[in-house]
């Protein structure tokens, strides 16, 4: 992991690099559409202003001298691009360490000669001029650092701070001029004109001209800048950049959960039917968002940071700070709860057995949040073959053969297991958002949701009855970790356990309608109602440890359990435990998911001889330990 000031200076080369290309960009096409406007149909020069969160503090005139004096080269506004120039060149010699020389020269050099030019943008001739090579300046420094740069956490950093910057000021760039991409009515002849200039703003106009190329429709240029995430601009798309990065560096789940709220809050938006004031609430939402994202940051990695926010308002830090290290907790040390389990399978047969062959799920899968740190798998009589491969979901199988005679076969995996607590998700947007998100994300974590996860599998159908159950759940509008919780509790109220009705091959339709079973059984209901409505989840195996020293023993312990997992776009995956009513905590050891039972299976197999009938016995020890370091 890298030095805490490194980080930090590397985070905010990105962020000064991005905000210097953008303001400049940002007055050039203003400038332009000023002077090509008539009198009286310009915007005049205080939406600059709001933009950069000046609007407030502002005691100037807004004549055009003042404004981009103020924006470009004045000493006393600490977000000028002159002044973030200056920021980044200091932050780039701070983290050249981990930096290609070139890019601390080149950023170097383009602060220098725009300090040693800026009289030129005195007159509108020079500061066109003037601009342009700010933006080409920071496009060619981008190529070289982006370029070359080693692809480690140094980049990750570099790459968040330049995306949510980016993210943050698309978004105030909307809500600044949200009268001119939301249509007038009636409607003015300039509109589409001051549309135009909003997204050259943006640097959006060619790449939303290939997108619509026919005439665009009501509010689909708020919508192409938001949610659109073909283009690397867009707000949807940098929050995608950001949750990437993110997932390069440890302890990174808080930043991760605010990320993703950031991400399905703006899944949840329909621009083409906003009104201005309803796109300026929207797009004042998501910067406190990213704000928390980079306070997530601060807080984890960053010693020493400050407690406002760093953004492009002049109010606002203009340099990164040079902070002592803080190290991170080494990877072994997790506060975590540790398990031993102790899974236990017999097979005895009436008469001896010639050959078996079983595939067994049995080793607990490594996650974010869990770690296997020691597997052992006994089997009497010992195999004349142990193979171990990973299935087409991830999860670790082994395989192997037993010859005989003999009359009883042994299965015994012995586990130990750290399990940390997922955080909980924030508010999250209404179920039809999330489901629109999954229909249109192009993250690999989502494409792989909506082909494996959404479709019938071989135990779990998806039948108008299970649609039918779940909407009384999923109503309309309502927030989606409302509605999941809901149907986990209603499936635990209605849905009676009692071992011995049902066995692996009872269909989950006749399940549901005798309404009792086990955990698996309503582990599938679960998965079916969920795809029956088109959301994502998939079926998980495991185990549940002991209840805390006091409390009951929750349903399903000290066996083999089973829950579901939705999909959530841009958060993740979402475990939920009906069986108990709850979602699924650090007392569960998950050992893997697949579409249903049959993909997860703990032991099955084939056997020669033994008779007509054999006996199974299955016997499961979770025993909780206390964490490393504790007496």
């Amino acid at each position: 992991m890298l030095l805490a000031r490194t980080a930090e200076a590397v985070y905010w080369a990105g962020r000064y690099l991005e905000r210097a290309e953008d303001t400049a960009r940002l007055v050039l096409v203003h400038g332009d559409s000023h002077v090509d406007l008539p009198v009286g149909q310009d915007v005049g020069w205080a939406p600059l202003l709001a933009v950069v969160g000046a609007d407030r503090t502002w005691s100037g005139s807004l004549a055009e001298a003042e404004v981009v004096e103020h924006l470009l080269v004045d000493a006393g506004n600490p977000s000028s691009v002159l002044a973030s120039l200056g920021a980044a060149s200091d932050n780039f010699r701070k983290a050249r360490a981990v930096l290609p020389r070139q890019s601390w020269e080149l950023c170097n050099g383009l602060w220098r000669e725009r300090s040693d030019q800026r009289r030129s943008t005195r007159t509108r001739e020079g500061r066109v001029q003037w601009l342009r090579q700010v933006v080409s300046g920071c496009q060619r420094l981008n190529g070289a650092l982006w370029g070359t740069m080693r692809r480690d956490e140094a980049l990750a950093f570099g790459r968040i701070g330049q995306h949510l910057e980016r993210a943050d000021l698309t978004c105030r760039v909307l809500r600044a001029r949200a009268d001119s991409v939301v249509p007038d009515h009636p409607p003015n002849p300039y509109a589409e004109i001051r549309a135009m200039a909003v997204l050259q703003a943006l640097d959006a106009y060619q790449p939303f001209r290939r997108a619509k190329p026919a005439r665009p429709g009501v509010g689909s240029a708020p919508a192409f800048v938001l949610q659109d995430e073909a283009f690397p601009r867009s707000v949807a798309s940098c929050l995608s950049e950001v949750f990437e990065g993110l997932k390069c560096l440890p302890a990174n789940e808080a930043a991760l959960a605010v990320c993703a709220e950031a991400s399905l809050r703006l899944s949840g938006v329909r621009p083409e039917a906003m009104s201005v004031a309803e796109l300026q609430v929207v797009t004042g939402d998501i910067p406190p968002l990213l704000d928390a994202v980079h306070e997530a940051l601060a807080t984890t990695y960053f010693a020493g940071h400050r407690a406002a926010p760093p953004g492009p308002a002049p109010h606002r830090p203009a340099t990164a700070g040079v902070a002592a290290h803080r190290p991170s907790a080494p990877a072994d040390e997790w506060e975590a709860t540790v398990f031993d389990v102790v899974h236990t399978t017999t097979y005895r047969y009436r008469e001896p057995a010639d050959h078996s062959h079983n595939e067994a799920h049995l080793r607990p899968r490594a996650t974010r949040y869990q770690r296997c740190s020691s597997h052992d798998l006994e089997i009497v009589p010992p195999p004349d073959s142990l193979a171990e491969f990973r299935d087409l979901f991830g999860n670790d199988v082994a395989t192997f053969s037993v010859r005989g005679p003999f009359e009883t076969l042994v299965v015994r995996a012995r586990s130990r297991v750290s399990v940390r607590r997922a955080p909980a998700p924030g508010a999250l947007p209404p179920w039809e958002a999330v489901l629109s998100m999954l229909e249109r994300d192009r993250r690999p974590e989502a494409s792989e949701a909506r082909s494996r996860y959404r479709a019938p599998s071989r135990l779990v159908p998806v039948a108008a009855e299970l649609a039918e159950y779940a909407e009384r759940s999923f109503s309309p509008n309502r927030p989606v970790l409302d509605a999941v919780a809901e149907l986990c509790a209603r499936v635990h109220a209605d849905f009676a356990y009692e071992p011995g009705f049902t066995s692996v091959t009872t269909p989950v339709l006749e399940v549901f309608a005798q309404r009792r079973g086990v955990c698996q059984d309503f582990a599938q209901v679960f998965v079916g109602c969920l795809r029956s409505i088109g959301l994502a989840a998939r079926y998980v195996s495991g185990y549940l440890g002991p209840g805390a020293r006091g409390s009951p023993e929750l349903v399903g312990a000290q066996a083999s359990h089973a829950w579901a997992s939705v999909f959530l776009p841009g958060w993740g995956w979402l475990d939920v435990d009906p069986t108990n009513d709850q979602l699924v905590s650090d007392g569960h050891v998950t050992v893997a998911w697949g579409r249903d039972y049959w993909d997860v299976s703990p032991l099955r197999g084939s056997v020669l001889g033994g008779g007509t009938s054999h006996t199974l016995d299955v016997a499961v020890e979770v025993t909780s330990l206390p964490p490393p370091g504790d007496p």
